[in-house]
């Protein structure tokens, strides 16, 4: 048997200068998120609502399909292009998550007239400790180095079934058991599972991973509206349990379909999307700041209140949130560049 090939080291060029079309798919996913942070002020579908209103329901059940995905593209990702231990990426993530969760707080208190130094303290101990996708994400980068050691040992076939395995135990003990590890999908260990899969598809290039991308959005929409199927079939018998989960396996097949779909894209090295990508975790860390997030909220109870086209305002409102945040990072990027990374001579 032929040993496995270390294809971090092959690929190593690759790592280096990532492709546009994967850059995009994270600016995607981000935006995907604050969709999926708005859609609860839409209301949530129920039995009374698909009955009073069919297309109204299966209309936010499909939004919901649609950005169900989000999180697990977003890990995808990482698993694709892997998790390397660097002090300058590191720090720089560290960095990131501190700044924000001390700049987003004072920068609320001033505006709103409310400058307290306790309450600042709090939101920085609530948005490090208490946002489970920041700790899971540094659990999974602690991790990183055992698992690409793993990866880089197994074949392709070998890492194929412990996936399944993985899977297997995640669908019966997490999605179907709500075993709490699991977190419902919300967890480190749901997040091992994707960085996995996200390396099996950096490995195999060929069989079922070879065909059109056209084939992988139609299977991302396919899976959308089998989810739409089930939900609204879950509503009209009475079960109030929503199906839509992380650890969902339609929901995996889906974020896999479109993940291969922009995999797919061939559109070179675009300077401004990559500009722009490297500023999204901003976007989450943002808009998801404790003392932030209580604006988004009013600010999506008021669009939803106040205007019939509501979804087209609450659209042009998240652009703007996205835009806004991205623009923030720049800066948060400039003093990084200036004081940590000179600091630590990166």
């Amino acid at each position: 048997m032929k040993p496995p090939v270390n294809f971090w080291k092959k690929e190593k060029a690759f790592s280096q200068k990532r492709s546009s079309n994967i850059e995009l798919l994270r600016i995607v996913s981000m935006f995907l998120v604050i969709l999926g942070h708005y859609l609860p002020f839409r209301g949530m579908p129920t039995n009374e609502t698909l009955e009073n209103d069919v297309l109204g329901t299966l209309f936010n059940l499909e939004l919901h399909s649609i950005c169900i995905v989000c999180v697990n593209c977003f890990i995808l990702i990482s698993g694709y292009f892997g998790i390397h231990w660097k002090l300058k990426s590191f720090s720089n993530l560290i960095f990131q998550i501190l700044f924000w969760s001390i700049v987003c707080p004072i920068f609320v208190s001033v505006i709103t007239g409310s400058f307290d130094r306790v309450d600042i303290f709090k939101y920085l101990y609530s948005n490090i400790f208490f946002r489970w996708f920041v700790v899971s994400y540094i659990g999974l980068y602690m991790m990183a180095p055992m698992m690409n050691k793993f990866i880089e040992t197994v074949t392709r076939r070998e890492l194929g079934l412990f996936i399944l395995a993985f899977y297997l135990f995640s669908t019966i003990f997490g999605y179907i058991g709500k075993a709490i590890d699991f977190n419902e999908g919300m967890s480190v260990i749901s997040l091992v599972g994707l960085y996995l899969i996200g390396a099996y598809l950096r490995k195999n290039q060929d069989g079922i991973f070879s065909y059109s991308k056209y084939i992988y959005l139609g299977i991302y929409f396919l899976a959308g509206f089998v989810m739409v199927g089930i939900a609204a079939l879950a509503l009209k018998v009475g079960i109030t349990a929503s199906p839509y989960g992380y650890l969902n396996p339609i929901i995996i097949v889906e974020s896999a379909a479109l993940f291969l779909f922009f995999k797919k894209l061939d559109i070179g090295s675009i300077s401004w999307i990559n500009w722009i990508a490297t500023s999204a975790f901003a976007v989450y860390l943002i808009h998801m700041d404790s003392s932030v997030y209580s604006l988004f909220v009013t600010a999506c109870k008021y669009i939803e209140s106040h205007y019939s086209l509501s979804f087209l305002y609450a659209l042009i409102f998240m652009i703007g949130v996205f835009v806004v945040s991205v623009l923030a990072d720049k800066v948060r990027i400039w003093v990084y560049k200036y004081t940590v990374q000179r600091w630590l001579k990166l």
